[in-house]
């Protein structure tokens, strides 16, 4: 198992997690891009989709009307409003055909699909989905993460 000597405190501020070098073989995420003090946003959530399909994103935003009690391991479909898929190899079928229908079938606002940054290995590429009438998902942008991460002043 690679090794990562940490310098600093946990959780990892955005500037934190930059400046830690990247280990082959071990994945580290960055937590917090999704939570305002408006929504919470989680991973290990059930999103109850119907009444036999019970997904579980990477992380799961709630409309900014709920707050979760988080002793509850699943929530009903209306509670969220945004999910995201973290694409690995072996889920990537998965997560950029199944799982979209599933999410757009239920309603959910927004999709949210990450994956390696095809340019810069140290980054990631957030492609947004927002719902349509039609209840598919249509790409309104594609973004690095790291410019989420860091916004453009107005």
């Amino acid at each position: 198992m690679p090794a990562l000597d940490i310098p600093f405190g946990l959780p990892l501020t955005a500037d934190q997690f930059e400046k830690i070098p990247w280990v082959e073989g071990l994945r580290l995420e960055l937590w917090d891009v999704l939570e305002s003090e408006a929504q919470d946003a989680n991973t290990g959530i059930g999103v109850v989709l119907s009444d036999r399909t019970v997904r579980e994103p990477d992380v799961t935003r709630f409309r900014p009307c709920v707050r979760p009690e988080l002793r509850r391991s699943q929530f009903p479909v209306a509670d969220v409003d945004l999910v995201v898929e973290i694409v690995s190899p072996e889920s990537e079928s998965r997560d950029r055909k199944i799982k979209p229908d599933e999410y757009a079938a239920a309603g959910i606002p927004e999709y949210w699909l990450a994956e390696q940054h095809p340019d810069d290995v140290n980054d990631a590429m957030i492609n947004i989905y927002r719902l349509t009438p039609s209840r598919t998902y249509g790409l309104v942008r594609a973004v690095a993460l790291s410019a989420l991460e860091h916004p453009i002043e107005e």
